[in-house]
């Protein structure tokens, strides 16, 4: 048998369709005559991509197998042709399969796609240096997806989700998950479960909203740990379910720190300086300032839906020091600014030079110019400096992030700090079945 690694993108649309569900199908037949080298690998890439459709996700399927390499694809394109949306002119699907071990330079490439802009073109030119072969519908945009996701083997940290599909009758209809079960769950897997519920807004997140066959889905630190899912959520109209190894809550696309002038539109990354300009509050809550380093400033802004966040970043001022992770975003008028994910505040103005206070009239005294010193108007009073107070602060030191519900598929929950993993022992239980 011949170690093979499928990988497929862009075979869904923001009305319908799912790459996962895909990948499932794919399982179940390759279940057939194949051994798995590795769970279904889910890689989420680089969020801040414009024409994605909804969470930029590619899957890879490693696996041992007897079929031939066209066999392999050509059953691999039947199902995306099938199951995809051929309604959505945005819809571009790639698979690509390379037989062996993966190339360093697919795994250079594949970490790329998680924080940067990557063409069809250098897709192509790589995956044919490595012998891989390859399928694309239209522009075969899905191609880029596909090969960063056989090049990212996730060998350190990674999570796990377990993805139940519902029946393709009940893909209209309104999913029926019990809110109150899935409480239960969250509390009795803290802290190795996580984003299941969030509470502030009691609002269910382990399930979509849109005409897709996802039922809901659960993310943990392990398989054992998920499956509990199976035994203490109830729902209705499940079909089947698959656990996916995965990216998700790692924050992988955060592994390039950048001057703000080498940032570039629609990269992630991390940038650290001093507030330099006052917080202001935009129309519609959203909120900005403005972060400087020693090449250049930007814009940074918290945005309305991430909830209490933005008031954090609303409470900074000038001469804070913070590192802000996020992403860079293309205004109208041709420049950048940048999206907060997540912001460590690394130290805060504690104390600030004012004018004094007068010691008999109690006012505060006037400066009399540069270096001239300040003078009370009221008795004459003159002193040479101005005075040091403590300025009383509403945020401390350390990491903040969104709520739940704000969150992006990559961005690592708090609870995640201290359980990250430093490689995959490669054990496998069983991942997949149907109801």
């Amino acid at each position: 048998m011949n170690l093979y690694h499928l990988g497929i993108d862009d075979t869904d649309s923001l009305k319908y369709g799912c790459t996962t569900y895909i990948a499932a199908l794919l399982v179940e037949d390759l279940l057939k005559d194949s051994i798995f080298a590795d769970y279904p690998n889910l890689i989420r890439l680089n969020p801040n991509i414009p024409w994605k459709s909804r969470g930029n996700a590619g899957i890879c399927l490693r696996f041992y197998s007897p079929r031939s390499p066209s066999e392999i694809l050509d059953k691999a394109l039947n199902y995306v042709e099938e199951w995809r949306d051929q309604s959505d002119e945005k819809n571009q699907p790639g698979i690509v399969l390379l037989r062996g071990d993966v190339p360093q330079y697919i795994k250079d490439f594949g970490k790329r796609a998680l924080f940067d802009v990557l063409s069809v073109e250098e897709a192509q030119t790589l995956a044919k240096m490595s012998g891989a072969e390859w399928r694309s519908i239209r522009g075969g945009r899905g191609l880029i997806g596909a090969l960063a996701a056989i090049g990212n083997t996730l060998e350190q940290d990674h999570t796990f989700e377990l993805v139940v599909y519902r029946n393709k009758d009940s893909w209209e209809k309104r999913r029926k998950v019990d809110f109150d079960s899935v409480v239960k769950f969250d509390i009795e897997t803290q802290p190795f479960t996580f984003n299941n519920i969030d509470y502030e807004a009691k609002r269910l997140l382990i399930t979509p909203h849109g005409t897709d066959p996802i039922l809901f889905g659960v993310r943990g630190e392990s398989p054992h740990i998920l499956k509990r899912a199976l035994e203490i959520i109830k729902f209705e109209e499940g079909e089947r379910w698959i656990i996916y190894r995965t990216n998700q809550g790692t924050e992988a696309h955060f592994s390039q720190f950048r001057l703000i002038k080498d940032l570039r539109p629609y990269q992630a990354a991390v940038i650290e300086g001093t507030i330099s300009r006052r917080p202001k509050v935009l129309k519609g809550g959203h909120v900005i300032t403005t972060l400087r380093d020693d090449s250049g400033e930007i814009d940074i802004a918290g945005y309305e839906p991430s909830g209490g966040f933005r008031m954090v970043v609303r409470e900074l001022m000038e001469g804070d020091r913070v590192r802000a992770f996020g992403g860079v975003r293309l205004l109208e008028d041709g420049r950048l600014t940048f999206n907060l994910e997540k912001l460590e505040v690394l130290k805060l103005v504690r104390e600030k030079l004012t004018n004094p206070v007068c010691p008999n009239c109690h006012k505060k005294m006037k400066s009399e110019g540069k270096n001239k010193g300040y003078q009370c108007k009221k008795c004459g009073l003159k002193v040479k400096g101005p005075a040091l107070i403590k300025v009383e602060r509403k945020i401390n030191e350390g990491v903040y992030i969104p709520p739940p519900r704000s969150m992006r598929h990559l961005t690592k929950p708090l609870q995640r700090y201290g359980l990250e993993k430093k490689f995959w022992a490669g054990n496998l239980e069983i991942f997949y079945g149907r109801f």
